[in-house]
Order: C-alpha cells, then structure tokens, then sequence
C-alpha cells in the first residue's frame, strides 16, 4: 500500500523556488502565511510490509527488490535534483520479495474523505520508492514504481479518474489555522504521449495551503509516481517534465 502523507499546519520561512512553474501564488499576504507542509517523515520510503502474503503466478509482476532497477540514483537523478539524505540514508525502499494483497482504497464505496490520507495509487503487488529534494532546497518528492498483476495497473488509473468524478472536493477535518477544517479540491488530467497512459492529480487545499501534485504514469503493468509538494508561494516545478524524465528508467 502506499503510505499515506500526513499534514501539518506550520509557517514556512520563504525557499528559493528556483526553476518553479509560475503556479499562481496567495495573494494579499503580507507575511508568510500559514500553509499545509510536510511532515518530517512524509516522505521517507514507506517500510517493507511485515505480513507476507503468498506469491500468485503472474509473469507482469516485478517483486519490489527488483524495482529498485527503475529508480533514480546519485547518477540519474534528473538535472536540479538530489537524493534525498535529510531524514536518513539515500537508499531506496521497497517491498522485498512479497507480493501484496492487492486491494484499493479508491472504489465506489469509500467515502471522499479517504483522500484525507493522500494515498492515490493503490492495490499494487509490489513497489519501490525513492526520496528526491531539489539541489535549491525547495522541494521535496518521493518517486515510487508500482507492479500490478496484469491488467490491473490500467483498472488502477480508471478508478483513480472514477474517484475524482464522483469526489471532486472534500473536507479535511481539524488540519487548518486553529485546528479547524479545509475544503480541499482534487482534479485529473490525462498527460499526452507519457508512458501508455498517465495523469496529473493534484490536491488543492483552499486557502493558504500547500497543494501537492502527482504525476501517475502507466508503462505496460507498471507504474510510476512523481509527487510533489508546492514551495510556501505555491508553486511547484515541472512535474510533466520531471516524470517524462524518471519513467524513461521503467520497463
């Protein structure tokens, strides 16, 4: 399962943003303003699960040990970037050699408020992950590579683009200025000529909150996530861009 996000209410002292989308930033601040940001370990690599569960035969899955193939390292990090060394070693993380359940948190019966834990892709066999901060100090993302049994990666995007039609917003309890609620949108593009398919969600607090966006790109069984979170003016690098670069590496 992918760890869900947890968020925090703080002032953020400004960053550089350097190399930023121009994403329109709050306005009428005079002072930084309070803002979602990340928890200190929101995005470290999720821990290897710790009930196995019986392998099934299916060619299309690659175990989580292998996976790590895909990810970036010191030497093909994308230009601007580094692995992540801030709240520990630079090594990735993934789920060894079990193959996981296999289940979604997103189908019709969840209420829209599970998006609360900011998991998106869901349901895969196996993964890994790997934390990347921009050399600016900007920004913070976690890039992971998730194998489905075959057929499921591309139902796994179908229900993520169900989710959002029937979810287009929901309420985030107690995470505001005074512990009190935030309306939060989400929306889903498709992405053109990326990987079989792909998509551009994006969580969007209302009011002088962070968003975070991901890029969910289908290559085949696999797929690869790019998520990001906005600087304290609300902007965010090239996310189209950076995860055109990262899936280059899945097979």
């Amino acid at each position: 399962m992918t760890a869900g996000i947890a968020l925090t209410l703080a002032t953020v002292a400004g960053c550089s943003g350097e190399g930023s989308s121009d994403r329109a930033a709050p306005t009428g601040a005079t002072s930084p303003a309070p803002t979602l940001t990340v928890a200190a370990t929101d995005y470290l690599p999720k821990p290897a699960p710790t009930t196995p569960i019986a392998p099934a035969v299916d060619p299309s899955i690659v175990l989580g040990s292998a996976l790590r193939a895909y990810l970036p390292t010191a030497r093909t990090v994308p230009s601007g970037w580094t692995l992540d060394t801030k709240y520990g070693p630079a090594t990735p993380s993934d789920s060894g050699t079990q193959v996981l359940s296999g289940t979604t948190g997103l189908g019709p019966a969840a209420p829209c408020d599970v998006m609360s834990n900011m998991t998106i892709v869901d349901g895969e066999a196996a993964y890994a992950s790997q934390q990347m901060r921009s050399t600016d100090g900007a920004y913070a993302a976690l890039v992971t590579v998730d194998s489905f049994r075959t057929g499921q990666a591309t139902k796994q995007l179908a229900v993520i683009r169900d989710f959002v039609a029937r979810c287009p917003s929901y309420v985030d309890k107690h995470v505001g200025t005074g512990g009190g609620d935030v309306e939060t949108h989400l929306s889903v593009e498709p992405v053109d000529g990326l990987g079989d398919e792909a998509l551009h969600f994006k969580i969007i607090p209302q009011g002088a909150y962070r968003t975070n966006e991901t890029v969910i790109v289908r290559i085949g069984d696999r797929v690869l996530q790019f998520r990001c979170t906005s600087d304290e003016r609300g902007r965010l690098p090239d996310m189209e861009s950076l995860a055109r670069d990262l899936a280059k590496a899945v097979k």
